[in-house]
């Protein structure tokens, strides 16, 4: 009787160790990204927008078999928008998870507070979400790749606009940060450029959504025009305030793509109609482009599986990022190392991830310099 409890406990020893053993060699066998992301706070919609967007092509390539026989897998940790968490957060998916490549980390503030931790390490530190002008400074960071227009490209977009519609009084919202000045004064070098002035600046904290302060300093300036430089739950209640606080003469608000076009729609409903968007991507809804209506399909998939997505540019933006760093991977061959996937993606040159170009070489590594303008219509819906 000991002799048989003996051999079925080592049995069932054994069966576990192989269990464990082959799930092991699996995590050890996937291709690992990370990401630091605003999943809580006043950003988290679109923390999770553009990850989700990632996740499901990511999905899609899985599904096909990976890459080079090969799952990926994205790891995503949460900073709240903070930048020491954004650090540690870097730090722990470098070292403890062993990423390959670090993908989609959000916003200005963390994206400089972990890039550097990825350049020391020389880490491929792919697609962030932000479009500061030092992130496109030649000679280029050898480890890190932009897929998104810049922010003063973007703003250029945006002004060529204030002037088709003949607003001449334009104040700028903006976060008491760094990149909140650095947008101040390229906004006052481009309105200069086109012999205008800016008739006042606001600040706000970040995160914070505390807009009154702004608000009635913006208020008594009589602006035709306000750029929008916050984002988020604090752009919702910066506009709420401002309207309830604004005489009748009418206002036009214009915001770069990160400010989370698909946020303000829901979040302020008729009052979000007239807004003006720049986009960094083609749109996600009208299927006018192959990527669009790769986009359109793999969401189909996804929610058919239980999942409850909603189409929208920063999602969109996720997945055409996603669909670039696998492009990479794949030229980078079966056992990618760190530097083999940096070069790799200097290989592609003018490459079409369909209908949308993405170029790379050993001197730029910007990706794409697409911009186009969209308005809030009725009914939240985005026109070009």
């Amino acid at each position: 009787m000991r002799r048989r409890q003996l051999i079925i406990r080592l049995a069932v020893f054994a069966a576990a160790a192989h269990l464990f053993f082959s799930a092991h060699a699996a995590e050890q066998t996937d291709i690992v990204l990370g990401q630091s992301a605003p999943l809580s706070g006043s950003f988290s919609e679109m923390g999770e927008a553009y990850r989700d967007g990632a996740q499901i092509y990511f999905e899609k390539i899985n599904k096909e078999g990976g890459v080079n026989g090969r799952r990926i897998r994205l790891i995503t940790l949460d900073d709240g928008y903070d930048a020491k968490r954004a650090q540690a957060n870097t730090t722990e998916l470098i070292e403890r998870h062993q990423a390959l490549a670090l993908f989609g980390h959000m916003f200005t503030n963390t994206v400089f507070a972990s890039l550097p931790i990825a350049t020391a390490a020389g880490v491929p530190y792919v697609a962030p979400y932000a479009g500061n002008e030092s992130l496109y400074a030649r000679p280029v960071n050898h480890i890190l790749f932009m897929t998104r227009a810049s922010y003063s490209t973007e703003l250029d977009a945006l002004l060529r606009h204030v002037q088709t519609m003949g607003l001449s009084r334009v104040a700028l919202a903006r976060y008491d940060t760094a990149g909140g000045f650095a947008l101040q004064k390229d906004l006052e070098e481009k309105l200069k450029a086109i012999k205008l002035a800016p008739v006042g600046v606001a600040t706000m904290q970040l995160n914070s959504l505390q807009a009154a302060d702004a608000v009635l300093k913006i208020v008594k300036m009589h602006p035709q025009a306000i750029i929008l430089g916050v984002s988020g739950d604090d752009a919702v209640a910066f506009v709420q305030q401002f309207n309830q606080a604004a005489d009748k003469a009418p206002v036009q608000f214009l915001a770069r793509s990160l400010i989370g076009g698909h946020q303000l729609a829901v979040k302020l409903g008729k009052e979000s109609r007239g807004i003006v968007i720049s986009q960094v991507a083609p749109s996600p809804f009208n299927g006018e482009t192959h990527i669009s209506r790769e986009y359109q399909a793999a969401l189909k998939t996804a929610n058919a599986a239980g999942r409850k997505l909603t189409a929208s540019y920063i999602s969109f933006d996720g997945y055409i990022a996603a669909k670039v760093l696998v492009e990479g991977l794949r030229r980078a061959g079966p056992n990618p190392s760190r530097p083999a996937l940096a070069k790799a993606l200097e290989t592609m040159h003018h490459w079409d991830a369909g209908d949308f170009i993405v170029n790379y070489d050993e001197t730029d590594h910007a990706g794409s310099k697409f911009v186009t303008v969209t308005v809030i219509g009725a009914g939240g819906h985005f026109i070009e």
